[in-house]
């Protein structure tokens, strides 16, 4: 089962690279024409992957993603994920325009170096700070909620498991004084004293299952 540590390491590798390509989106716009084109291809191309897949994660995913493990971000960092959404958008628009010249998109963003280097990096690195940190307590409070559950219920097993012995223990005296008629008595406490194994076997089981 997914846990809210796999999400947040998920949505920290989808979300964090758009820091970089956006930082490499405005040095390519301002890069001087005798730039080697070749490589500004590549680093584009590499932008523009990066900068798709936070705008996916931050659009849908992440919450997605953390409804299937019933967990909504609490308001105050739901707010900073639209934040940074939002602030990603002009990005994402230009960089997928339809008609390939993602470059001449990008250089038309208003205020694209003030949003790249002072709103979009400090918002997207608070959102990730806070987000890692939210997920790990989330996570660690669920395992710990877990952990009393199976203490609960290898307690009350254990409860079960004494009555039983108890049981056998009174059916095999039974089944001594009665005698001959009391064979039937020692069948069942013969089968009790198997369930009573039996029994002792899940304790162990969900001892084992808890360590983990």
């Amino acid at each position: 089962m997914t846990s809210l540590t796999d999400i947040q390491n998920t949505a920290f590798m989808a979300i964090g690279p758009s820091r970089i390509a956006a930082l490499s989106l405005l040095a390519l716009v301002q890069a001087p024409e005798s730039a080697d084109s070749t490589s500004a291809g590549d680093v584009l191309a590499l932008s523009v992957q990066r900068i798709s897949a936070a705008h996916d994660m931050l659009s849908s995913g992440l919450n997605t993603l953390l409804a299937e493990c019933s967990y909504a971000l609490p308001a105050e960092l739901e707010a900073k994920r639209r934040a940074c959404l939002e602030m990603l958008g002009p990005l994402h628009r230009a960089v997928t325009a339809a008609d390939g010249t993602a470059l001449a998109h990008v250089r038309a963003v208003p205020d694209l170096a003030a949003l790249c280097l002072y709103r979009l990096e400090p918002a997207v690195s608070a959102f990730l700070k806070d987000m890692v940190q939210t997920l790990h307590q989330a996570q660690q409070l669920r395992e710990e909620e877990r952990d009393a559950q199976m203490r609960a219920t290898i307690t009350h097993a254990e409860g079960v498991g004494k009555n039983i012995k108890f049981i056998s223990f009174n059916a095999s005296i039974e089944a001594a004084r009665i005698g001959d008629m009391g064979k039937g008595f020692a069948v069942i406490a013969t089968e009790i004293r198997e369930l009573s194994g039996k029994t002792q076997s899940l304790l162990e089981e969900m001892s084992s299952y808890l360590k983990h």
